[in-house]
This record gives C-alpha cells, structure tokens and sequence, in this order.
C-alpha cells in the first residue's frame, strides 16, 4: 500500500507570471522539494506536468489537485521515460521545467577508490543524465512554441566543493551546474533562462528527515542556527521560475543557511580561525562573541 503523500507547508506567496502557464516538474511527487514546488506552481495559478516513477504517490498529487496536475508516471532515467515525457510536453506549451530527481542511498557512500564503474554510472543516470535529456525535450517544444521560458536544475551546495566518501554523487551535481551554465549562455538568444538551486542541510523526508539529528551541532555550524525547510527551497526554485527572476540565467543560489560559506578552519559557535595562534586573541574575541549573544554557546 502506497504511504499518505504529505504536502510540504510552503509560503503563502502567489508567484507572477505563472497564471494560466504550464510547468513541468520532474520528481513532483516523493513529498520533499519537489512536491513544494508543486504546491507553489498552483498556487500561483499553473498547470503542472507532475513527472514521477512512484504511481501510487504521483495518483494522489493528482487527486489532490485535480484542476491543476496532469500526472505522467515515468523513470526518467530511462529512454521509455524521457519518451513517456516527450509525449506529454509535446500536448502542451511548458514556460518552465524543474528537475528535482537525484540523491545517494546510505549503502553506496565509500571511499574513492572502492568506487565501482557500475556505481559510477547509475550516478550518472540518476544526477546527470536524466537532466540533460528532460532539459532538452522541455526546451526544444519551448523554442517551437516561441515562447519564452525557464528551467531550474537542483543541486546540492556541498557539489561546490570536495565531497569525501560521495565522489561520484559530487562529481554529477557538479556536472548539473556545468551543463545548466551552458545552457543558459546557448538557450538565452532563444528566450530560455537555466539556472540552478542548490541546497543544503534541509529537512526532507527521503533525504534528511532529521531524526536523530544533533541540533546542538547543526546549531553551531549553520550561520542561521537551523535546518532549512523544503518550501524556502521550492520559493527560491519560484522565484527563477517566475516573473520577478526574468533578467537571471546561468546562476547558481544557494539556499543552505550559509552553511557552505564557513572555510573548515573557522570553528563552530564562534567562527575563530583554528590557526589563530595568539591565546589572548582568541580569549578576546570568544568574549566578544558571547556578549554580543549574551550566553555562552560553546558548551564550556
């Protein structure tokens, strides 16, 4: 029995400029970003192509937005899916795509070295390859429909830089942000805009559900104290999409908290540069930064 689908709480916000257009969104039905940015888009008054291998959870996406969802039950990782989506875009005039499809299970995370071909390439299928295709069959009806249009790849922010014991899922994202800058500088003269959101530490259900998690730590680490949630993902991927992101392509936004901003020798808490050789330097600035708190926040 297929689990209740939930619906992410996402901005009570209407985006322009997607009233009465059709959107395509490609993993729309696993409950986490996806399904957010499908919240959003009918929100703001789209027809939305929901494209997902799972039947039972893109059924109940369509059940519960009838007016709205066409459900087009596909593995895009596959060349019968990207068929099954060709046929469905070509019945309609797409202003946007967003291609949501990705991840790594627990059980393939190693070493480098231990990397197999056969892993390698499901990565691939799974982050990179499916984005090429699905990018190239929306934009082509895009560009004969003359019409101007917008796609958004996700990513993660961790891609940006070394990924240990994920090479080949960094290597992948990262080739996600190469191939969405291309597009973008190729598919501008034709009116199409390609960018890319990447996210951080989210609470996700098939991703990080946060269970278990340290809070404390997460605290300590994230410049804004706190996991992300899918719908300030879904919002960003919106406003790309929509009529307020009209003059923006081939641009990555980060939306992780200011996470990734944090260089791995400035310490938790505090952000005093582990190399900070002077004690009484140190002594001071740990000072500063528990006063302007007004608590101590390191645990000593």
């Amino acid at each position: 029995m297929t689990p209740s689908l939930p619906v992410p709480e996402v901005p009570d916000h209407r985006f322009p400029g997607l009233s009465g257009r059709t959107a395509v969104v490609v993993g729309g039905a696993g409950g986490g970003v996806g399904t957010a940015c499908v919240a959003l888009l009918v929100r703001s008054g789209a027809q939305v192509v929901v494209v997902d291998r799972d039947t039972g959870r893109t059924a109940q996406l369509a059940a519960r937005y009838p007016e709205a969802v066409t459900a087009v039950v596909a593995d895009v990782t596959t060349d019968k899916g990207i068929e099954e989506v060709g046929r469905a875009v070509a019945a309609t005039s797409p202003c946007a795509l967003v291609n949501v499809v990705g991840g790594v299970a627990p059980d393939e995370v190693g070493h480098f070295l231990d990397l197999t071909p056969a892993q390698w390439q499901h990565s691939l299928d799974t982050n990179l390859t499916y984005v090429m295709r699905t990018c190239q069959v929306v934009a082509r009806r895009m560009s004969e429909a003359r019409r101007p249009g917008s796609i958004v790849n996700l990513s993660v922010a961790d891609a940006r830089l070394a990924m240990p014991w994920f090479s080949f899922y960094g290597a992948a994202r990262s080739g996600v942000e190469a191939l969405t800058r291309t597009m973008a500088v190729e598919l501008g003269p034709l009116g199409i805009r390609a960018n890319t959101v990447a996210w951080g530490l989210v609470n996700s259900p098939r991703a990080h559900s946060g269970t278990g998690s340290d809070t404390d730590r997460e605290q300590a680490l994230i410049p804004l104290g706190r996991r992300g949630a899918v719908g300030e993902v879904a919002a960003t991927v919106l406003f790309l999409l929509s009529g307020l992101g009209t003059y923006i392509t081939g641009q990555c936004v980060v939306v992780d908290g200011g996470l990734s901003l944090r260089q791995s020798h400035y310490g938790p808490y505090h952000n005093i540069p582990e190399f900070l050789e002077s004690e009484p330097a140190r002594t001071r600035l740990r000072s500063v930064f528990e006063r302007l708190l007004g608590h101590r926040t390191d645990g000593r």
